[in-house]
């Protein structure tokens, strides 16, 4: 299978995910402007340009972070990355991946870090992220995970998570999740992926 990424993108998520399951990936940098090694527009693989996106060893052009990484859950060997299929869990996991994409991800940070956003974007982005963060502290107070045990959603979380400096949102204000998100940057998966692609943001 094949990854294609920007560093420190949403794509982190996957790459992380691939190394804690320990599966084989090709992986993919996509290039300032949409470009691909090849010459490529991404939009052939992606056409909202978006990471990540996985090409499946089954020829699948597969599209969306949640639904990427629940496939990568999938792969893995049962209860590294996802609870069991058909479980209260893993309709837990569903949510809390839907929640990052759509409540943080989405109305939190894309306006916060666009470049051009509408008139009010910024303050009304700033203006969800208390309830937003607040919710996610109490859940992670006492806890490593947002499940029982390590899954793909943690993986999400903290790579939107890591954003926190560059878009101007206060993680300080919130202890609990500075204090899971530095624990969880200590991870061997996440540590390694992190590392992997250092160099190549600071290049891009």
């Amino acid at each position: 299978m094949k990854l294609y990424f920007i560093p420190f993108a949403c794509s982190l998520a996957t790459r992380i995910a691939i190394e804690e399951a320990e599966l084989d990936a090709e992986f993919v940098q996509v290039l300032p402007g949409g470009r691909l090694p090849d010459g490529r527009p991404f939009s052939a693989i992606s056409p909202m340009g978006y990471v990540p996106a996985m090409e499946t060893a089954g020829g699948l052009a597969l599209t969306e972070g949640p639904a990427v990484l629940t496939y990568i859950a999938d792969l893995a060997a049962e209860g590294v990355l996802a609870p069991a299929p058909y479980t209260e869990e893993r309709y837990q996991m569903m949510r809390w991946l839907n929640f990052i994409s759509t409540e943080l991800h989405k109305a939190v940070f894309a306006p916060l870090m666009s470049s051009a956003p509408p008139e009010g974007a910024k303050a009304w982005a700033r203006a969800l992220a208390a309830k937003r963060f607040d919710l996610l502290s109490a859940r992670l107070d006492g806890s490593d995970y947002l499940l029982n045990s390590f899954s793909v959603a943690d993986a999400y979380l903290l790579s939107v998570l890591n954003w926190c400096e560059y878009a101007g949102v206060p993680i300080a204000d919130w202890p609990v999740l500075l204090g899971w998100r530095s624990r969880m940057r200590k991870r061997p998966s996440v540590a390694l992926a992190m590392a992997t692609e250092m160099p190549l943001r600071e290049a891009a």
